[in-house]
């Protein structure tokens, strides 16, 4: 009798050695809470991984180079502030290019 106590105590013990935070939280319907600073730098983390696959979109499928897109911008912005009058009160100052 002395053994099946002394063998069913071993047995528990080696139980309850296994049991770990996560059993017991389960057995009484909890769960851990999550770190506010988990979720933003898991946000964080996926925001910047968007911003990487777009950029490499981007490049992917840009019809024109960087400075050959810049020139075009330049020059439209130039003509549409022609057009619209803006501009003239600094014709005289001199005008460095952006590169």
């Amino acid at each position: 009798m002395v053994k099946d106590i002394r063998k069913q105590g071993l047995k528990a013990l080696k139980y309850l050695q296994d049991i770990d935070k996560d059993d017991v939280l389960d057995a009484l319907g909890l769960e851990e809470r999550t770190s506010p600073w988990t979720t933003a730098l898991g946000t964080i983390g996926i925001f910047a991984l968007g911003c990487l696959v777009g950029a490499g979109i981007g490049l992917a499928f840009a019809p024109k180079s960087g400075e050959e897109f810049r020139s075009e911008l330049g020059e439209r912005m130039r003509k549409k502030a022609d057009e619209m009058g803006v501009g003239e009160q600094f014709a005289g100052r001199s005008q460095m290019p952006v590169t």
